[in-house]
């Protein structure tokens, strides 16, 4: 996901947290109200998805590629047997040596170029 989007987005989902808190603050001064699960707990379930966009993307070492999307996974670029850049979609699609997809990403990624020519260089096609 591009930069502004990455850091933005988990902002947004994390910023009534502290409207809440204001809020609450506010208007009752220091209370129970600060202790409440049902107050937290929906606080708490918003951190799931502001942590995923947070943390996916794809990073590419000397030695493979470090896939975080959905779980985290490396590859070896020996491991990596063939790829395919739709252009008209715009997606890059890479399978490993056993015919499964390991890699599989639109080029809204930020660094797209750069992991395309990697790719290119890295793995040569079947």
């Amino acid at each position: 996901m591009p930069r502004p989007y990455r850091a933005l987005l988990p902002l947004f989902v994390l910023l009534p947290a502290p409207i809440f808190l204001i809020a609450i603050l506010i208007g009752k001064g220091f209370s129970t109200a600060l202790f409440d699960p049902r107050f937290w707990l929906p606080l708490c379930i918003a951190l799931i998805p502001a942590v995923y966009w947070w943390r996916e993307g794809v990073d590419v070492t000397e030695s493979g590629i470090i896939r975080r999307i959905h779980i985290h996974r490396y590859y070896a670029f020996e491991e990596l047997k063939d790829w395919a850049f739709l252009s008209r979609d715009g997606v890059l699609v890479v399978w490993d040596q056993r015919d499964e997809k390991a890699l599989e990403c639109r080029q809204n990624l930020t660094e797209f170029p750069a992991l395309l020519n990697t790719i290119r260089s890295r793995i040569t096609n079947s």
